[in-house]
């Protein structure tokens, strides 16, 4: 590893419209020699990136992930480039930026970075997560159910077939706390079937897609009854949250 003169950021973009962009990502980005981050960032950021080299980021690089998706040979491949990039611009006193939407740490596609780059000491810039965002959607307070003030957050993945994490949906069901999924590769129905084992079948739900994205954002509103049916009428994007509590019907600010 070289001695290092510059900087290495993992910077949040925020998430849905490029307005959720904090000031100090903003000034962060400005500051950069060298940006990595989503295919799409230099087009929704032309002005900020404008004259930065950039290099697309990769999903899930310097994780497992990544060589589940693809052979070992062509993920090391992408790494190796991607570190040379990085570590040539810091040791020579650069500033290397790895953009991502989000919350960086929350389920985050980069969240690599910040151990492979590790002795860099990476500097994290949070953003408007999709969880900030969907609860701004709701406009109500998340912990404000009857039954509990507690938020879960967790994979709608963890009731399909086969997982056997201590942290499955029927498992977590149990408190009848808030529970907001996130959605990627879900049985919606093996979803509903897990948590009917503790949650009643008229609690609220609601699917929040497109979350800060002002012309795409919508909700969807069900029970735990009517849920896979009002879902199986659309389509639902990949970006989309579900909530499940009985705050969903509570006033806003009207706590227990």
């Amino acid at each position: 590893m070289p001695i290092q003169d510059g900087k290495f950021y993992l910077v949040s973009l925020g998430t849905g419209d490029p307005d959720h962009l904090t000031l100090r990502a903003d000034r962060v980005i400005r500051a950069a020699d060298l940006v990595l981050g989503p295919a799409d960032a230099p087009v929704r950021y032309a002005e900020l990136l404008a004259g930065k080299p950039f290099m697309e980021a990769g999903h899930g690089l310097f994780t497992p992930m990544a060589r589940r998706r693809a052979p070992a040979e062509t993920v090391e491949a992408e790494e190796a480039a991607r570190r040379n990039a990085i570590l040539d611009c810091v040791s020579a006193g650069g500033t290397a930026v790895v953009l991502t939407y989000g919350d960086p740490t929350l389920y985050g596609p980069q969240v690599g970075y910040l151990q492979a780059f590790r002795d860099l000491n990476p500097q994290v810039v949070p953003g408007i997560s999709s969880f900030a965002a969907a609860n701004a959607a709701l406009a109500c307070a998340v912990t404000g159910g009857r039954t509990s003030q507690s938020v879960i957050l967790s994979l709608g993945k963890n009731a399909n077939e086969g997982y056997a994490g201590s942290d499955r949906l029927s498992v977590l069901a149990q408190s009848r706390s808030a529970l907001v999924l996130f959605t990627m590769k879900t049985d919606l129905s093996r979803v509903v079937e897990e948590l009917r084992s503790a949650y009643p079948g008229d609690t609220p739900v609601a699917v929040v897609c497109h979350a800060g994205r002002a012309e795409k954002q919508e909700i969807l509103r069900a029970t735990l009854d009517t849920l896979v049916d009002v879902a199986g009428r659309r389509e639902l994007p990949f970006e989309h949250l579900i909530y499940v509590g009985d705050f969903l019907d509570q006033p806003a600010g009207d706590y227990p």
